[in-house]
């Protein structure tokens, strides 16, 4: 194929990727719509414009043209934010899925392929990692996918944890069914909707004393906020979800827990020690691992 050709079909490609229409593009680059239309056909822009149009585009003039430039020095971040700046929000979720998840399959010292996240699975799979430095896991699903990553600390996870008085409350708090409930509730809620705790009790018929004490228990923990107000003369607390997200991924993590992950792809394990770490620093001392098989042992 001509370099015409790939041209036209790398600018028509990229232009629907970004959901540009012709006449959008044409007035990014302060020109007609026919010529846009042009240069998707029979010829190419003036020389000038070239540069404005990969901008535009969010790409580089090598890409528009098919050119691959292989370089050890390459910006990798640099890749990634153009890659994803370049992508429509409502796919750029996908697009940062299958980023992680090849990057997960690249530790996978047993194949020297490209990672590449499936259309569709059959059964409910995860993507693990485990090494004496970092830990990670993906649930890969369609229905829903999240990517977790723990770089490990050298003094160990269990050296961040400090006092773990409030660690007991927050699951003393979870461990029911209602605050569950609640939760989600709350957390279904658009961006500063305001909450009485007579109205949460209705809306799941959940007494209005046992809201009170998960909705106070909620506010130690800062997962919701109060203001009081005065309606019909009369002094109403309200309280409002933070939508925090690690309290998200503990729920989603938990069901993760709950279940027997069966299926896994891939699952990558070149650890000798777990990602805690004794007070004292002492270690156990590393088993031993059975050598492979030598060159020409039977």
């Amino acid at each position: 194929m001509d370099k015409k050709s790939i041209f036209r079909i790398n600018l028509v490609k990229r232009r629907k990727e970004l959901g540009l229409t012709q006449e959008q593009l044409a007035s990014r680059m302060n020109v007609s719509p026919q010529a846009v239309s042009k240069w998707e056909n029979s010829s190419y822009p003036d020389g000038e414009l070239l540069p404005q149009l990969a901008k535009e585009l969010n790409t580089s003039l090598d890409s528009m043209f098919g050119v691959k430039i292989t370089d050890s020095r390459r910006d990798i971040e640099q890749l990634v934010d153009d890659e994803l700046r370049a992508t429509p929000p409502d796919k750029r979720s996908e697009k940062f899925m299958r980023i992680m998840y090849s990057a997960l399959c690249a530790c996978n010292p047993n194949t020297d392929t490209v990672g590449r996240l499936r259309e569709s699975y059959e059964h409910e799979t995860y993507a693990g990692l485990k090494t004496d430095r970092e830990l990670a896991l993906s649930r890969i699903s369609e229905d829903l996918r999240y990517f977790c990553f723990l770089e490990i600390p050298e003094k160990g996870v269990n050296s961040y944890f400090g006092d773990t008085t409030n660690m007991i409350r927050l699951f003393n708090t979870l461990a029911d069914d209602d605050a569950i409930s609640i939760i989600s509730y709350l957390g279904a809620s658009v961006r500063n909707k305001m909450f009485s705790v007579a109205m949460i009790s209705e809306k799941l018929g959940i007494p209005t004393e046992k809201v009170q004490h998960i909705i106070d228990r909620l506010d130690r923990f800062g997962l919701v906020w109060r203001v009081s107000a005065d309606i019909n003369d009369l002094p109403v607390i309200l309280y409002g979800y933070t939508h925090q997200i690690p309290l998200t991924l503990i729920l989603v993590l938990a069901k993760t827990i709950t279940n027997y992950l069966k299926y896994m792809d891939p699952n990558v394990e070149e650890w000798s020690q777990g990602a805690f770490r004794r007070e004292n620093g002492e270690q156990d001392e590393v088993v031993p691992q059975v050598p492979w098989w030598g060159e020409g042992e039977l």
